[in-house]
């Protein structure tokens, strides 16, 4: 499905969106306090100053007016409202002010914290195919710039909506004490204003969902380039790449000048509307004070509050295009918050413990969620064999065959569509995840390291363990030679992905990880063949060491790692084909002979 056929789907559901506010909302509820002192802190903010048009009309009718007050009467009436309006404003205003700000930031702070960090355990915790749909950059714009777009919602939604209502109500009374139909004359232009408001407020919020979909595109795109910076220099392709970006940021250009032209007309219009009012008092309230039903100090306080009443107004607008853009990233993190992981335990999962290490496939067939060019049916097809406690078995075939699917099988990568995987005799669907995959543990032909430090890394799958398990771990794994020659030893850092290691050195710290997680099964899948020769050498000896008293799953094209193999599976097109010992299945002409030959 498109972005833009997603997009008008999620907006054809009115209640979704508006559940999906409340959802929000509900982050907020344990700091309700906060946004109560800051929604009062607020009132105060905006009210207090409403009394300025008061005090002025006060002083020009009552005071510089009054034939009745001499000079130095209206000279000591002025310094003593100013210095008490000076007062009240220092000793009022400025802590009610602070408070509002410190107060409905530390909300929406707190606010998003929780949210932030429930999505990235939502995350952490959705199955494999979550992550094959969705590119990695596009997840992290979700995480991060969503999240910080959400936060608006907080302070505009919850403090300054209420505190502009309270001071529309305010100034509207105070007008109506002065004169009535002044008063309308000052709201004449109040329902056009409501009806562009209602108008621009869906096509902004669909212009900004479209907006925030495409940064999240070109950020899986831009951060695949990066990671494959090497890839891009070896084939000279920065052209291209250049190029590709220039289209993309072209694309997110328009959508954004799109959004921008919807924000300016909104802008503009409220504009429009909130400077023709003044004119109409002006000009109105002027033939009143010509004709002697209102006084000159009163007009000017109704133009004074001219101000305040269309600010509210025009931040209406303006919160009219932060809703939009922030209720836009509210339903793209929601997205994922209500999508379910398909691998979670089953009511009742039994936790797998005193492993054995029986691994059996009953007549499998699956095919991945979503088909894609490369895999357009069913992976594996009734695939049956029982692998015995501390037996070593191969997987080879071609490349598409469906190895590397077999064994995402057993830690429940996926699920299968037909038959069964048990280990031990229990299905792996009625054990519980976590259990499961603590006794199952991988080598792969990338090894994947974290940025942080070598010990960091090692004690991955098990923190509480001790040095000298580690160090232990490291010798049977040929990694304490280089490790300890390394200035800051274990406390070295690795650089992002391994970066500052070489390959065979990753290799052996990924299989140290592993030695210190002493899973019963273990999954080796093309662990050497990246390798040189020598770091092949140390890796293959620390391998051999690995796989003693373990069940394990070899997969490798290159023939002469698997030839001691206590059996080997041939794969094709989703089927074993053929298994046995590599002297048994040299002796006919099979797929396995043509192979190896």
């Amino acid at each position: 499905m498109s972005s833009t056929t997603q997009t008008e789907h999620s907006f054809s559901e009115a209640p979704s969106r508006f559940n999906n506010f409340f959802r929000f909302i509900a982050y907020v509820g344990p700091y309700k306090w906060d946004i109560v002192a800051a929604t009062l802190g607020g009132i105060v903010k905006f009210t207090l100053p409403l009394f300025i048009p008061q005090i002025t009309r006060y002083l020009l009718d009552d005071v510089f007016l009054n034939p009745a007050l001499n000079t130095d009467q209206k000279l000591a009436q002025l310094l003593l409202n100013v210095g008490g309006l000076i007062l009240a404003f220092v000793f009022i205003w400025s802590p009610f002010t602070y408070f509002r700000h410190y107060l409905a930031s530390r909300a929406s702070y707190h606010a998003v914290f929780d949210l932030r960090v429930e999505l990235y355990y939502r995350i952490l915790r959705m199955s494999a195919s979550f992550f094959d749909r969705n590119m990695s950059g596009s997840i992290v714009s979700r995480l991060i710039g969503d999240i910080e777009l959400a936060q608006n919602l907080v302070g505009s939604a919850l403090t300054d909506t209420w505190m502009d209502f309270i001071a529309l109500a305010a100034i509207i009374f105070f007008l109506l004490q002065i004169d009535v139909t002044v008063t309308l004359s000052a709201l004449v232009t109040f329902p056009l204003y409501l009806y562009f408001f209602r108008k621009s407020q869906s096509n902004i919020r669909v212009s900004s969902l479209r907006v925030q979909e495409e940064i999240a595109a070109m950020s899986g795109h831009v951060q695949e380039r990066i990671a494959g910076n090497r890839v891009v220099h070896a084939f000279t392709q920065e052209k291209t790449e250049e190029n590709s970006f220039l289209r993309d940021s072209q694309s997110l250009f328009s959508t954004t000048m799109w959004r921008a032209y919807l924000q300016s007309m909104n802008i503009t219009t409220t504009g429009v509307l909130t400077q023709i009012a003044p004119l109409i008092v002006l000009l109105y309230g002027g033939t009143r004070v010509v004709s002697g039903q209102l006084t000159v100090g009163e007009l000017v306080a109704v133009t004074m509050y001219l101000t305040p009443l269309y600010t509210p107004m025009q931040r209406f607008a303006q919160l009219n295009l932060v809703f939009a853009n922030s209720m836009a990233a509210v339903d793209r993190v929601f997205e994922i918050m209500d999508e379910k992981p398909e691998i979670r335990d089953r009511p009742g999962a039994a936790v797998l413990n005193d492993v054995v290490g029986t691994v059996e496939f009953e007549h499998v067939g699956f095919a991945y969620p979503q088909a894609t060019i490369a895999e357009p049916g069913p992976v594996l097809r009734n695939i049956s064999f029982v692998v015995e406690p501390g037996e070593r078995v191969a997987l080879v075939g071609h490349s598409g065959s469906g190895k590397s699917t077999v064994v995402s099988l057993i830690p429940r990568f996926y699920d299968v569509d037909q038959g069964r995987v048990l280990i031990d005799g229990q299905d792996v669907r009625d054990i519980t995840v976590n259990s499961l995959r603590r006794n199952v543990g991988m080598v792969l032909q990338n090894p994947i390291l974290f940025s942080g430090s070598i010990l960091d890394n090692i004690r991955y799958g098990r923190p509480d363990a001790t040095m000298a398990d580690v160090v232990e771990a490291c010798k049977a794994a040929n990694a304490y030679d280089f490790i300890s020659k390394l200035p800051k030893q274990f406390d070295s850092e690795v650089g992002e992905g391994g970066n500052f290691l070489s390959g065979g050195q990753k290799q052996r710290v990924t299989i140290a990880r592993a030695f210190l997680k002493n899973p019963k099964i273990l999954i080796l899948d093309e662990a050497t063949s990246a390798l040189d020769s020598v770091s092949e050498r140390l890796v293959q000896q620390a391998l051999e060491r690995l796989m003693q008293g373990r069940t394990t799953f070899i997969i490798a094209h290159r023939l002469s790692t698997i030839e001691n193999a206590d059996r080997i599976f041939v794969l094709e097109q989703g089927r074993v084909v053929e298994s046995g010992t590599h002297d048994e299945l040299l002796g006919h002409t099979g797929v396995y002979h043509k192979l190896y030959s």
